[in-house]
């Protein structure tokens, strides 16, 4: 499978999966407590940070609640912190042993981060559990597909085809297993399938015309990607698939332009790549020139970073940093706006937003930054020392005190932390 068909197998667990609307909830949610309610309404309308906070303060007091672990864990993923969904679904995990919904949870995160074993081992649990369950059983296929493993994915696949003959997913991921094997035939009627129940599902109409073209029937291949090319919806793969279907459809100049198409946008990713890496490396030396104050040298190579690319958040973070260095307070939070832009989940830039906030007196708005970056990530240690040392300003000893503890437990060698700690505990 290459590259590209595997982000569209991978990224077909959830594109293929009926999405609920935003304004829908979960049955469990649906009903009472109003904690869970309120922060599945945060959720669907996208404030995973808020959601995350409530989601946590309700396990504080019920923490065995799988339901909120699920939700909490979902939370996390929606903002990138893989790492804590997985602590949060191990935890479930040993609370509730013999749950699949935890199982499957897990197994589908070890999936989005290609850890292959460790999401076999746990949807092999989940179907040891419950063997009917169809989801789970397209989860295991998945991940024996992404191990290579392609005979034991078939296998799970056929399973899942023998009980449910209508599930589009588990024909998409078979037809990429018998295409893989060289079993374009048996892989036709599968793609087919999807087409049929998905016709405006492009990576399936991609997989389809690749299938056609092997087996010849080019004509097909040709009708089944024209309408997306006159959309301008094809990427490079896809138009190097179009290019042999017009060839072997014998209209060559087709061919040609189409072949002329895919040398243009093959050089425009080509370029992309190589200036997302040349950008990363010149925001990496701003960072040397910077803790040397040579920040003219600095402003000029974030200057060439955002030429080379304009959606580097980094880049901006690092601008923000330097121009509040510098005193360009209004400057720097202009920055840092666009930087959150591009990356609103990234806990380096709400920090760097809160550090901002803060220096303006504007200490709500800072501790709200803050939190944000610890819902987010809750690990950032310097985070919650911020929040102590506002909270300390304002006169709540108990909080800050709390939140140095809190910075302190993340990272018991840092003596700041430490001194906060010794400070607040003394009453006043």
């Amino acid at each position: 499978m290459t590259s590209s068909m595997r982000r569209f197998a991978f990224a077909s667990l959830t594109i293929l999966v009926a999405v609920l609307p935003l304004s829908s909830l979960p049955v469990w949610a649906q009903v009472n407590p109003p904690e869970l309610v309120a922060a599945a309404k945060l959720s669907a309308a996208g404030q995973f940070p808020e959601a995350i906070a409530v989601y946590q303060e309700y396990l504080s007091a019920h923490p065995q609640a799988e339901s909120a672990e699920l939700a909490l864990a979902d939370c996390y993923r929606r903002v990138h912190n893989l790492e804590a969904a997985r602590d949060v679904l191990k935890l479930a995990r040993r609370q509730h042993p013999r749950s699949v919904p935890v199982l499957k949870a897990l197994g589908s995160l070890e999936i989005e981060d290609q850890r292959w074993d460790t999401a076999i081992e746990a949807l092999q649990a989940a179907l040891a559990l419950s063997p009917q369950d169809l989801e789970a059983r397209n989860f295991l296929g998945s991940a024996y597909q992404g191990k290579n493993e392609l005979d034991a994915a078939l296998a799970e696949f056929n399973r899942v085809l023998t009980r449910d003959p209508q599930n589009q997913l588990a024909h998409y991921l078979r037809a990429e297993v018998l295409a893989d094997q060289g079993e374009n035939e048996k892989a036709l009627a599968d793609a087919e399938s999807v087409v049929l129940a998905r016709p405006n599902y492009l990576p399936s109409r991609v997989q389809l015309a690749k299938i056609l073209v092997r087996l010849k029937q080019c004509p097909r291949a040709v009708e089944t990607l024209q309408a997306a090319h006159a959309a301008r919806q094809l990427e490079a793969e896809a138009l190097f698939i179009l290019a042999n279907a017009y060839d072997c459809a014998g209209q060559p100049a087709q061919a040609n332009a189409v072949r002329d198409e895919f040398a243009a946008a093959q050089q425009a990713e080509h370029q992309a790549k190589e200036n997302e890496v040349q950008s990363k490396h010149l925001v990496e030396q701003t960072n040397e020139l910077a803790r040397q104050n040579q920040f003219a040298e600095a402003a000029e190579l974030l200057h060439r970073a955002l030429e080379k690319n304009p959606q580097n958040a980094f880049a901006y973070s690092q601008k923000a940093k330097i121009l509040f260095s510098q005193g360009d307070a209004s400057g720097a939070r202009a920055a840092i706006a666009q930087a959150l832009a591009l990356q609103p989940y990234q806990p380096d830039f709400l920090y760097v937003e809160g550090i901002i906030a803060k220096q303006e007196g504007k200490l709500d708005e800072a501790l709200d930054a803050f939190a944000k970056a610890t819902q987010i990530n809750p690990k950032e240690s310097d985070a919650f020392f911020e929040i102590g040392k506002i909270r300390l300003q304002q006169g709540d000893r108990p909080a800050a005190l709390a939140a140095f503890k809190k910075a302190a437990a993340l990272d018991p060698g840092d003596p700041d932390y430490q001194r906060a700690v010794k400070t607040a505990s003394v009453p006043k």
